[in-house]
């Protein structure tokens, strides 16, 4: 779409300005009549809406041109009008001019019903809801048509006299204004109807909006209906709520525009309070006109005087709880966002409280590289929204894409996630390099196991070997030193035969992890054993023979001294990425058997060692069930220079 010539955008300001000017050139007759004919004839009302709405309309139309919400506000530039005219006829009495005045008066108020009927029917997009309410918005613009129509062809005006166009209808059509004016305020409650469809339905960022035009509207109706006012103050508060409904309704269709929203919210805390307030005045000026009639008006001052602040704290707390929601108590929104790091799924449940905290339509988090680690709603397109920087000791971690503006608590969130995230971070590289660490050393336990068993030990062996030769042509006086060499080259063998089986099971290496197991099976005690390893790969790296070796050995021997057990099975499988053991046994289960002791305890930490996982639980029917799972990794030798000091 072509950008719009900048008279669209200066023409709502000249009628904004316009509406003004009328209302204060309606002043004079204004106050001329009040101290001639009373205030019944002064349209106060008409006065405040008609001066300071247009100027709400103007600023929505400047940044957004033709925006329909915009032109309903700007449309109550017709109150202006009625009133300066209506005003100077009041003061010149019955000319001819005065006639054409009240009449042009008696037209130009009908605009003014588009703020209870299209306004809410509007709000805030600029546009029905859905086609369903359709009908709802032809029949209001009908109504205020045949308002329009009945107020020009009117054969008499309000206050009695003829009309000027003299037309000669029948005084029927006097009468339709009454019925057609009750029929619009009767769609006034569709129309809200619609605002509150759209509530249920609309995205959170619009929600807040929805909110704060509501508490409004709550105002205005109180400050309509508040008790014991004069007519003029009246008139006067009823101007001024609508006012703020007004405000509202700029500042949600404006959102961003700075300080708006923040005004329009004190107003409705301190419009809200004062009329707390004066009903406190009314019932306590009552109470004690019935005791103390003297003394009623001091009461009623003192009462609102000592109730006032703790009503103003109130209605804030309130009004911004309902407003925004979590967002409004910056501290337990935090809170609420913190307490999901803790849980099953971290990042997900805090994005998802943020959306919800910050009323966003969107939230995703991204990782140093751009890679999305969660996300909740509609988050905007790359390019688009806004991204708060998670940063960690001057180090950025990650970002947080949202759909609203940056702000304070937003700031907050993205230090919370870029903690938990370089945490997190922080851990996983730790059990990489433990993980690569443990490979890495098992690795070098079996080099050395196969080097000092093939190596150095068949050497020493001959070392005997050649002694014992030697032995037999030595003289006797060198036979015994040679007898004291041999016997400390076998209490060396001896030794390193400890070593060599204490650095790795010797078994492994001779039958495999399979025959390893299925020899243990058969010369342990206890339970018959059921092996099903079929499933089992054969190139598994050093670390995970052992861990699972040692694993199933210690789950075999928890079966036979604890869980009195007759059979036991145990299976090795292989799903994707990891290796699956599970050893499941018919004893008396966990609760009669010695708990988590030591060999439980070993059993964890050999899995956790190698980024696995151990889960011990009852089985139905009797019988404990053992299940690891171990992650499989090539031993690659970067690890191992990775966490070299």
């Amino acid at each position: 779409m072509p950008p719009l010539p900048p008279s669209a955008r200066r023409w709502p300001w000249a009628v904004a300005g316009l509406a003004a000017a009328l209302v204060v050139a309606g002043i004079p007759p204004a106050v001329a009549n009040a101290v001639e004919h009373g205030v019944a004839g002064v349209y106060v009302v008409d006065a405040v809406i008609g001066g300071l709405v247009p100027l709400a309309g103007a600023l929505v139309l400047a940044r957004a041109p033709r925006h329909r919400v915009g032109l309903v506000l700007l449309s109550t530039a017709g109150l202006a009008v009625s009133f300066a005219l209506a005003e100077w006829a009041g003061h010149v009495g019955p000319t001819p001019a005065a006639g054409w005045a009240r009449w042009i008066s008696e037209i130009t108020w009908v605009p003014f019903l588009a703020i209870p009927t299209l306004l809410p029917l509007w709000f805030p997009t600029g546009r029905v809801p859905s086609r369903r309410w359709l009908p709802l918005q032809a029949v209001v613009l009908a109504l205020l048509g045949a308002l329009v129509a009945v107020g020009i062809v009117q054969p008499r005006l309000e206050d009695g006299s003829a009309s000027p166009l003299g037309l000669g209808l029948p005084d029927v059509v006097d009468g339709a204004t009454g019925p057609l004016t009750l029929a619009a305020f009767a769609c006034a409650l569709a129309c809200l109807a619609s605002a509150v469809v759209r509530y249920r339905a609309a995205p959170p960022s619009d929600r807040r909006a929805l909110r704060r035009f509501l508490v409004a509207v709550v105002l205005l109706l109180v400050l309509v209906f508040l008790p014991g006012v004069p007519v003029v103050v009246g008139d006067l508060l009823m101007g001024v709520g609508v006012v703020v409904v007004a405000g509202a309704v700029a500042a949600a269709v404006l959102d961003g525009l700075p300080g708006l929203d923040v005004a329009v919210d004190r107003t409705v805390v301190a419009g809200l309070a004062a009329a707390a307030c004066s009903v406190i005045y009314v019932l306590v000026v009552v109470a004690a006109g019935a005791w103390v009639p003297d003394a009623a008006g001091f009461l009623g001052v003192a009462a609102v005087a000592v109730a006032f602040a703790p009503l103003r704290e109130l209605a804030a707390r309130g009004v911004r709880r309902f407003v925004y929601g979590p967002a409004a108590e910056p501290l337990s929104a935090l809170a609420a966002v913190t307490a999901h790091l803790d849980g099953p799924a971290p990042l997900a449940g805090a994005v998802d409280a943020i959306r919800n905290a910050a009323a966003l339509d969107g939230v995703v988090v991204l990782d140093r590289a751009g890679v999305e680690l969660a996300r909740a709603g509609t988050p905007p397109l790359p390019g688009a929204g806004t991204e708060v920087p998670m940063v960690v000791g001057g180090l950025r971690v990650g970002t947080l894409r949202v759909t609203g503006e940056t702000d304070a608590l937003l700031t907050a969130f993205a230090h919370a996630l870029g903690a938990a995230l370089h945490a997190s971070s922080l851990v996983t590289e730790l059990q990489t390099a433990r993980e690569a660490l443990v490979l890495a050393a098992e690795e070098e336990r079996r080099r050395l196991h196969h080097d000092l068993h093939d190596g150095l030990g068949p050497v020493l062996a001959h070392a005997v070997l050649g002694l014992d030769g030697a032995r037999l042509a030595a003289p006797p006086a060198v036979a015994g030193e040679l007898d004291a060499v041999k016997a400390n080259l076998q209490a060396a063998i001896t030794d390193l035969r400890h070593v060599v089986h204490g650095l790795r099971p010797p078994a492994l290496d001779e039958l495999g992890l399979a025959g390893a197991l299925a020899e243990h099976a058969r010369r342990a005690a206890g339970p018959a054993v059921l092996l099903d390893l079929d499933e089992l790969p054969d190139d598994l790296p050093a670390a995970v023979e052992v861990a699972i070796y040692r694993i199933v050995c210690e789950a075999l021997a928890n079966a036979a001294r604890h869980a009195a057990a007759s059979r036991c099975e145990v299976r090795i499988t292989r799903v994707v990425g990891e290796l699956a053991v599970e050893v499941r046994d018919d004893g008396v289960g966990l609760e009669a058997s010695a708990g988590e002791g030591v060999g439980l305890g070993s059993m964890r930490r050999r899995a956790a060692e190698l980024g696995g996982t151990t889960t011990v639980r009852a089985v139905d029917g009797g019988g404990t069930r053992v299940a690891v799972r171990v992650p499989l990794r090539d031993p690659a030798p970067e690890h191992a220079s990775k966490v070299a000091p």
